[in-house]
């Protein structure tokens, strides 16, 4: 016990990144399902976990969020259930990201990480875009996934499967 207190005290006292409170109010995440009938998006605003943010080096930031699967909203309360039917909640009751690097090429910074969804995990890279002032970051990203990637059998309408790919949005705004 007392190692792990040393550890944390010295990861803390030299960190160079400062967390990053996420406003749940203005933040969410979403998904935009696809189907030749119709399109949907189910959202989310219950972004949990810690994001570390370094303004003189970005790169150096890292992430750490999960999404409890049951808070996604589509405003129809039977796809819903569908929904978590299909993605097994029961088994696999969060959606989570940990970030593994962060990468700038030219005027585009990229996080790279594990997204565990399904009870799997696949590494990804997501493309995002920030803005800051003094007291606030926005944080902006957008990328798809396909559900076969994560073993999810799509659900059919008129015995024709939803499109294979959705796209998720994520929108953090937090305080430093």
């Amino acid at each position: 016990m007392r190692k792990l207190i040393i550890i944390l005290f010295f990861q803390v006292a030299f960190a160079q990144g400062v967390p990053v409170t996420i406003d749940i109010e203005q933040s969410f995440i979403s998904y935009d399902g696809r189907h030749p009938a119709h399109n949907w998006t189910g959202v989310s605003k219950e972004i949990k976990g810690s994001f570390i943010f370094d303004k003189d080096n970005p790169t150096a930031s890292n992430v750490d969020l999960f999404v409890p699967v049951f808070s996604f909203d589509s405003k129809n309360s039977n796809r819903d259930s569908n929904m978590l039917d299909v993605i097994e909640d029961y088994f696999y009751p969060t959606v989570s990201f940990t970030s593994s690097e962060i990468l700038k090429e030219e005027n585009q910074y990229y996080i790279k990480g594990l997204l565990f969804f399904h009870g799997i995990k696949k590494e990804i890279t997501i493309p995002v875009n920030f803005t800051l002032d003094d007291k606030k970051i926005k944080v902006d990203a957008d990328f798809s996934i396909s559900l076969t990637d994560y073993k999810i059998k799509r659900p059919s309408l008129l015995t024709i499967k939803m499109k294979d790919d959705i796209t998720i949005k994520l929108f953090l705004v937090g305080s430093i």
